[in-house]
């Protein structure tokens, strides 16, 4: 180029412009090419996080399709303890135990927890900045609810642990019976919050579109262990059709 600088104007400066225009003009097609490159393998992380999230949004169905379906047998049951406690005179008629394989309870209901490893990936990753408007602030609303369900579900656990004590002949004062009495409607109003909010989470992945077939949620709930204890039971619960109803939020 120096050379060429020489050279009698004005063939020596249209050299040395067209020299100029092909380096700058590679360096524009280099960048180009990178930054296509860079577009292309961001726009193949997005679509594999969003079939994670749909993966992922598929088992938060299904546990709330399981919930909603079997809520009325828990509040059957929860009524069932407290006309127990009530109808006993200064003894506690212990209540009954039941056992499935290795473990044995008093109340049965799910308690099983939404993971969130795809939604906490594409947070960590930055992803969730690169979906859709709409669809990023329904699935941040979706999973705002997730801890508040998992402590409900925590307290229910605690709560089921301690009614344990039912299946002794414990004696019943008046502070005794009120501090049992309160304990189950506390747990009765969880279950009632927990049925409003896996209604609200059905909501939101209708919203995002990413609903998986219902009858697949049945089969799943059907084989679950707390369904097998309501039917067999016979306990009272929701159809499937509006198990499956979503709750406005």
């Amino acid at each position: 180029m120096f050379r060429l600088i020489k050279l009698k104007p004005p063939h020596g400066w249209n050299a040395v412009a067209w020299e100029l225009a092909i380096v700058t003009l590679g360096v524009l097609l280099a960048l180009a090419v990178q930054q296509w490159a860079v577009n292309r393998e961001m726009h193949d992380k997005v679509r594999a996080s969003k079939v994670a999230l749909r993966d992922e949004l598929s088992e938060h169905y299904e546990y709330a399709v399981e919930f909603r379906t079997v809520y009325p047998c828990i509040q059957a049951q929860l009524r069932r303890l407290r006309d127990h406690v009530l109808a006993s005179g200064p003894v506690m008629n212990p209540i009954p135990t039941y056992k499935e394989q290795n473990f044995q309870f008093v109340l049965r209901f799910p308690n099983k927890v939404d993971p969130t490893d795809a939604w906490d990936a594409a947070v960590s990753d930055g992803l969730n900045q690169r979906f859709e408007s709409a669809f990023r602030r329904q699935l941040a609303g979706h999973y705002a609810q997730i801890p508040q369900i998992r402590a409900l579900i925590s307290s229910n656990d605690d709560a089921e642990q301690g009614l344990a004590a039912l299946t002794h002949r414990l004696p019943l004062d008046p502070a005794l019976r009120f501090s049992i009495i309160e304990r189950i409607e506390r747990l009765r109003g969880r279950t009632d919050t927990l049925d409003l909010y896996y209604g609200q989470q059905i909501e939101y992945i209708q919203k995002v579109e990413m609903l998986p077939a219902p009858e697949r949620a049945q089969a799943l709930t059907e084989r679950h262990g707390t369904y097998k204890f309501c039917k067999a039971q016979g306990l009272p619960m929701r159809s499937f059709e509006d198990a499956i109803k979503p709750v406005p939020n």
